[in-house]
């Protein structure tokens, strides 16, 4: 026999990776955890919270019995698709907004700040990990009758009475909901900014394009990947959204959020609440589809 076995065997006849196996296990030993994370955390509650959705409740208990009647009433219930409606405008409002001032920002930290990109970027990042509750509380003492801002109204002589319109309403609940999703909305913006290179808008202004023109046939285009995501990102995250309208959106600002965990904790309805939000989740989904399709389109 050969000295050393076999090829391709080791020592004591043990079979020794190729690098093509070597590349493949590597390639597995970095994606597999954060595969099973997202698999185990994600995928499948998922999976759970779908079957309960094609489930019954029968005296407080799931009952695996298949049906469909869930989606029905859903799809059937005017008060579900006034709410969801209503959800799309605030979502709509709330994603474009944020959308829009996180871009402006990146925009100016890309091009006009670049000394101060490091220490702006670091605080974008603590903004996102501050308190979801606290900024809400924040914003109902800002706006509130005896707000921040109706006080200095008031002592400025500019009104006698609070100005009521400023909270618990639909406008109050893309505003809050705005000033917590910019800092999400930021970063995604921002990195794809880095792909618009100054040589490439130089070279736009020497064909003669102005700032506008310069923007929609270089910038736009090449920024367009990561403004999607970021509208979409801050869509997603408004729509799935039930704090921000309870405690400042109102009658009129209320959200399928708000429904669906009413649903949960109060009716102990899992089968309907799974219904309503796979059913949101699926408009909101068609939605984003649509915008991406159109946003491509216009931007090729």
């Amino acid at each position: 026999a050969a000295r050393g076995g076999r090829r391709g065997q080791g020592p004591g006849g043990r079979r020794r990776l190729g690098a093509g196996g070597r590349r493949a296990l590597a390639l597995g030993l970095q994606v597999g955890p954060a595969t099973a994370f997202v698999a185990f955390f994600l995928l499948a509650p998922l999976v759970v919270f779908f079957l309960y959705s094609l489930w019954r409740v029968r005296d407080y208990e799931i009952v695996a019995e298949w049906n469909l009647d869930a989606y029905k009433q859903a799809l059937t219930d005017d008060s579900y698709r006034r709410l969801l409606w209503n959800t799309i405008k605030i979502a709509g409002g709330a994603s474009l907004l944020s959308a829009g001032l996180a871009f402006a920002f990146a925009h100016t930290l890309r091009f006009k700040l670049r000394r101060w990109q490091e220490p702006l970027l670091f605080a974008v990042v603590i903004a996102m990990f501050s308190g979801y509750l606290v900024r809400v509380y924040a914003w109902r003492t800002l706006l509130g009758d005896s707000g921040i801002v109706n006080s200095a109204l008031r002592g400025l002589g500019i009104t006698s009475e609070p100005l009521s319109f400023l909270l618990f309403n639909r406008g109050a609940a893309i505003v809050v909901l705005a000033n917590f999703l910019i800092p999400l909305a930021v970063l995604p913006v921002y990195a794809a900014l880095q792909n618009v290179r100054d040589a490439e808008i130089e070279a736009a202004r020497d064909l003669g394009c102005g700032s506008w023109g310069t923007f929609w046939r270089v910038t736009a285009p090449l920024a367009w990947p990561g403004i999607f995501f970021s509208w979409a990102l801050a869509f997603l995250a408004a729509a799935g959204d039930y704090v921000v309208p309870q405690l400042v959106g109102g009658a009129n600002g209320t959200m399928v959020g708000v429904v669906i965990t009413d649903t949960f904790q109060t009716d102990y309805n899992f089968p309907r609440g799974a219904a309503l939000a796979f059913t949101t989740l699926l408009v909101s989904l068609t939605i984003i589809g649509i915008v991406r399709f159109v946003g491509g389109k216009v931007l090729r």
